[in-house]
């Protein structure tokens, strides 16, 4: 399983990130459908599923409360921090990962966590927003290409 946090402190903000998730997501979906016979589901921890075999889940912990968020992490393979590069979204994203930093650290999962930025017009350059955040980078949302590799290798973990 695979969380993912959206950051960002603006609504607009939040919702640009919760986009980028959804549209990697999909382009899973896509490689997936193209490569094998797995899915990307979307994990619902609050109810009791049997997930197939083949399937890759996802969960977006925007709205989950703190200990559900700390239980999908307790399971997940990786965490992603998706934010803007606008200012107030990376300092935004730096409560998020201290957060984060403190829940893995508790789990002893201190390198399962990464970061996920969404380029915005007169944004912090990338490698100052992860020098900033504190995690490291593992995609930027530039294009629909970046979006596919990213998704690609995730697929591929």
């Amino acid at each position: 399983m695979y969380s993912f946090v959206p950051a960002g402190s603006a609504a607009s903000a939040r919702s640009e990130s919760r986009r980028a998730v959804r549209q990697l997501l999909e382009a899973i979906g896509a490689y997936l459908a193209d490569a094998d016979d797995r899915t990307v589901l979307l994990a619902d921890l609050a109810e009791s599923q049997i997930h197939p075999p083949l399937s890759i889940l996802c969960k977006d912990l925007s709205e989950a409360d703190p200990a559900e968020a700390t239980e999908a992490i307790s399971v997940s393979q990786a965490v992603f921090l998706v934010t803007t590069t606008d200012p107030a979204s990376v300092e935004d994203a730096c409560a998020h990962a201290a957060w984060l930093r403190y829940v893995l650290r508790s789990l002893q999962r201190d390198e399962a966590c990464g970061l996920l930025l969404v380029p915005t017009p007169g944004g912090i350059p990338e490698v100052e927003a992860e020098r900033r955040i504190g995690l490291p980078m593992c995609g930027v949302f530039r294009s629909t290409d970046h979006t596919a590799r990213l998704a690609r290798w995730i697929a591929q973990d």
